[in-house]
């Protein structure tokens, strides 16, 4: 047991007062009238009787209640040991399951060093991105996976697991200890006062590394182009050295090139004239000679090779001709423009003042497919947008003479077609059709907050409504710079021409919602195997990419989509955190031991409470105690009251 504040116990020092005044009061004499004392002998008389204490229940009471809060003051504790160094604590083994681990021998290490804490009875769990409790069955089954580990994270999952087990916790980590993994801010890396962490590090050293750091490949290749693949060869705390560099395509060997790599830096590689065959093909870069972590010495991408982009165009000769010059020169023939055959086969379509079979461009649109739509006379005049059904309130027309004319006012500088189109500067627009937006995402307006730019979901497809005309009559539009861009972004959203082939890291969550894109898809994983239910991909919930490898994706329309996922180069980064580091984050200034037992954690347990909630009830008892003997004074026979009151 302890105090806080010891210097308030000289308050006990008032002990003194309830004494003095049950001695003080005690004696009480009545005056007699005598006619004489001078024939009477002086003579010292004790009287014993005076000098004891009576109402000894009273002044018990009164001298607890002093007593109790003078203590009050003070601050009394217990002091408790955490329960870990006393055998009552819970103990959780965690194994680091992260790519770097499968350097060498680490993770065959750190199995064997865990068996007999797993054996002992503490729980087991493996981390990488994220914590996951294991049986302990599952030890031996344990393998370096293609994830990034995170410190920060298991920081925060560690928190959450002692306060939901509410006892102390004393957790045993095997891991490299990357320094990679380390948060931004080491507070990220705190844990509960109840946890004890005890670190078991695979390695005290920094060992050398290359790896195949990125590749810059083309997402689609059409026909009649080759494809130009750019790597990066990457060392990390490595020496001068020449490395064998290989192109592979559906698993053969193409290309390879000899690179020399200097000392801990980068060197390029660029395989020129890839010819791959129709489709989507599954390609890697890979290092010929491995090292000791050879899940970074292959990175995968994958390129798909097509024919031109059949894009459906309905409207006037002259507007078909601006857009399709423009789609000429920003894409190079990568589309194809047709005003008749199968339209519904089409990448997407465009709808220039006109309205085909409305009822079958919208069920192609309910389907995944897409549409971009101009609007011009002949949609203000049938009062509704084709397809979306949005209303149309007419056309405001303004002078082409003096500054009459509409400009962008407000526009979303993130959407692509505006961002790169320069977002329409020096563009004119002398009519547009005023059309409600209803649901639709409102993407730019002019001056006089007109919306002339939105995009709306249809189903499993997107319709993008642009509110004026693409003819050089209702603006200028077709004859600035900026239109090339902004015809070719529209053309890459509807299509999804950028999001054929896509490359992410492992624990990527790819989200289907977003984009120009149906939501609704289905994937496979590496294996082949459905990568979600039914139910969450006709939502449209997010994939997360959770292994290195080809993942493919069939979404609305016919479109198809292959993601080729990589381990995180910061993995190959294997020097461990500084040793300054590990000591702070274990809370010890010595190395910890193997056998993991903690120092005892001295905790204080207050008493405050406690003492405050006696001294309500010694109070209580010195009232009924007072009050009992003043009301025996009082109706004693014989006696004064109020001298009685005054003795109490």
């Amino acid at each position: 047991m302890g105090l806080l504040a010891p210097w308030f116990l000289a308050g006990l020092g008032l002990l003194g007062l309830p004494v003095y005044l049950h001695l003080l009061k005690k004696h009480l004499s009545e005056t007699q009238q005598f006619s004489s004392l001078m024939f009477f002998e002086k003579s010292t008389q004790a009287d014993l009787r005076h000098r004891r204490l009576d109402f000894l229940l009273l002044l018990a009471a009164r001298l607890a209640l002093l007593t109790l809060i003078v203590l009050a003051f003070a601050q009394p504790f217990l002091r408790r040991h955490d329960a870990a160094a006393v055998g009552g604590s819970a103990r959780l083994v965690v194994i680091d399951t992260s790519a770097s681990m499968g350097f060498g021998n680490r993770m065959q290490q750190a199995k064997s060093e865990a068996a007999s804490l797993v054996q002992g009875g503490a729980k087991l769990a493996a981390f990488d991105s994220k914590l996951r409790l294991l049986s302990a069955v599952d030890l031996q089954r344990l393998e370096a996976g293609k994830s990034m580990s995170s410190f920060g994270e298991l920081a925060r999952a560690l928190r959450s697991y002692q306060e939901n087990l509410k006892q102390p916790v004393e957790v045993h980590l095997f891991s490299d200890l990357q320094r990679s993994s380390m948060p931004a801010g080491f507070s990220d890396l705190r844990l509960n006062s109840a946890t004890h962490l005890v670190l078991h590090p695979m390695t005290d050293k920094t060992e050398p590394n290359w790896t195949v750091e990125n590749v810059t490949a083309p997402a689609r290749v059409r026909e009649g182009r080759s494809a130009r693949v750019q790597a990066t060869i990457a060392g990390f705390h490595t020496d001068a050295a020449k490395k064998t560099v290989a192109l592979e395509v559906n698993g053969r060997e193409v290309a390879r090139q000899t690179v020399e790599v200097p000392p801990s830096s980068r060197a390029k590689v660029e395989f020129n004239g890839l010819d791959i065959p129709y489709g989507f093909s599954r390609c890697a870069v890979y290092l010929e000679s491995g090292d000791g972590l050879p899940a970074d010495d292959r990175y995968l991408f994958a390129v798909e090779r097509t024919d031109p982009q059949r894009v459906a165009f309905f409207g006037p000769s002259r507007t078909e001709t601006y857009f399709r010059n423009a789609l000429e020169a920003a894409t190079g023939g990568a589309y194809v423009v047709e005003r008749s055959g199968d339209w519904k086969q089409a990448s997407f379509v465009v709808v220039a003042d006109a309205t085909p079979d409305e009822q079958s461009l919208a069920e192609y649109v309910r389907r995944g497919g897409s549409v971009f739509i101009a609007l011009g006379p002949a949609n203000a005049a049938s009062g509704f947008v084709p397809v979306t059904r949005q209303k149309t309130a007419g056309t405001r027309y303004a002078a082409r003479s003096g500054d009459r004319f509409q400009t962008l006012g407000m526009s979303d500088s993130s959407y692509p077609a505006l961002a790169r189109a320069g977002l329409w500067e020096g563009v004119r627009f002398y009519q547009a059709v005023d059309a409600e937006p209803g649901s639709a995402r409102v993407v730019a307006r002019l001056t006089d907050g007109t919306p002339v730019l939105m995009e709306q979901r249809v189903g499993e497809g997107t319709v993008i409504v642009f509110a004026s005309a693409l003819d050089n009559l209702a603006n200028d539009f077709p004859v600035h710079p900026s239109f090339v861009p902004f015809v070719e972004q529209v053309a890459h959203r509807l299509s999804g021409w950028q999001d054929a082939a896509l490359n992410v890291t492992v624990d990527t969550a790819v989200d289907f919602r977003s984009g120009g894109m149906s939501k609704a898809f289905e994937a496979t994983d590496p294996d082949g195997h459905r990568a979600l239910t039914l139910e969450e991909t006709a939502k449209g919930a997010p994939l997360t990419v959770s292994r290195a490898g080809f993942w493919e994706v069939r979404r609305g329309a016919g479109k198809q989509q292959m993601i080729a996922a990589n381990i995180d180069r910061r993995e190959s980064d294997l020097e461990p955190m500084p040793k300054e580091s590990a000591e702070l984050w274990s809370g010890s200034a010595e190395p910890q031991a193997g056998s993991g037992s903690g120092e005892q954690e001295e905790a204080k347990w207050p008493l405050a409470v406690w003492v405050i909630g006696g001294a309500l009830a010694a109070g209580l008892a010195e009232s009924l105690i007072a009050s009992r003997h003043l009301t025996a004074w009082d109706t004693a026979p014989g006696t004064s009251g109020r001298t009685n009151r005054e003795a109490a």
